[in-house]
């Protein structure tokens, strides 16, 4: 004969305390004093009553939680957007009183073992991943599982079966061609630390269609190798870290931005504006892309079924001193 399942009300009733004390003192709230949560242990040892079943029977068996997931790598370089879109996470979930709790790590492996326990000991409800590109482990057992997720960025596998949110990367990599074609620029390069990634590929893939279409001369530079600008007049920089370091590297060469040679980023991160001459780049409305995440998870959490999409973030291009017209 199955015995009942043990609810909170049981434990409640046998420590004779009511079942939120129960709740908070499984959640190890604050406001409970530890000789409460030790008559609230002692109960549920005495009836079998373990703590998993209890985060899962919570109030509707869901934890009010969600999990970040941040790349497997520290890529120092990007921090300055982590940072933002945690503060942007943070923000949308409070409003919806739902607390946030960040999953990291150096390998795959870590990272999916950390996932893995979150999501079984029902800490979280659903996952934000903040980045995009293959799947790897991680992105497979959230699907296998049906475990309901958000990406922030653009799968190139699989996206059909998953939510991300994103900015237009190909567009912004076209308006940038755009805009420094409007200037004057005819002989532009697009430069860049990495042939790896989403973000790269889907920028200069728009900067490449756009010059060619303009009939423009357009080359790809990478920054491990010094920079050939054989009159290149113009540079479309992967990120604002990356131009801010190939301004320094034209300087010491003796060539001045903007005078000699324009320069045209993205991702209006805080370096932008901080020393001269202040980026022309694109502002990628990073709290929109970390509010619009979180409302995305809640959908899907409370509705697994709910369709799939790629929801669009807009970008605007903030123009300062980096760039001008050619004489």
């Amino acid at each position: 004969m199955g015995t009942m399942a043990v609810t909170i009300k049981d434990v409640a009733r046998r420590a004779g305390v009511n079942p939120s004390t129960v709740s908070r003192a499984i959640h190890n709230h604050s406001a409970i004093s530890e000789k409460t949560k030790e008559r609230v242990r002692k109960a549920m040892a005495d009836l079998d009553y373990s703590r998993n079943s209890a985060a899962q029977m919570l109030a509707s068996g869901k934890s009010g939680a969600i999990g970040v997931i941040l790349p497997p790598i520290e890529n120092k370089s990007e921090q300055p957007f982590f940072m933002k879109i945690l503060t942007a996470i943070n923000e949308e979930a409070h409003q919806n009183k739902i607390t946030v709790s960040i999953a990291s790590g150096h390998t795959i492996e870590e990272l999916l073992s950390q996932v893995r326990v979150m999501y079984q000991e029902k800490r979280v409800d659903g996952f934000i991943v903040l980045y995009a590109g293959e799947a790897d482990d991680v992105c497979d057992y959230l699907l296998a599982g049906e475990i309901p997720f958000v990406i922030v960025g653009t799968p190139i596998e699989r996206a059909n079966e998953m939510t991300a949110v994103d900015n237009d990367n190909k567009l912004m990599g076209a308006e940038a061609a755009q805009y420094l074609a409007g200037l004057g620029h005819k002989k532009l390069a697009f430069v860049t630390n990495t042939d790896k990634g989403e973000v790269f590929h889907e920028r200069y893939r728009g900067f490449e269609e756009k010059i060619k279409s303009l009939g423009l001369n357009g080359q790809l530079l990478y920054t491990s190798e010094s920079l050939a600008l054989d009159n290149v007049t113009a540079l479309v920089v992967l990120d604002d870290i990356l131009a801010i370091k190939v301004i320094q590297g034209l300087t010491e060469r003796g060539i001045t931005v903007p005078d000699d040679i324009s320069v045209i980023s993205f991702n209006n991160s805080v370096l932008a504006s901080l020393i001269h001459p202040y980026l022309t780049t694109f502002d990628i409305n990073i709290m929109q892309l970390g509010h619009r995440s979180v409302q995305k998870l809640l959908h899907l959490i409370a509705d697994p079924d709910d369709f799939r999409e790629k929801v669009t973030v807009p970008f605007e291009l903030k123009v300062r001193e980096s760039t001008k017209a050619v004489n």
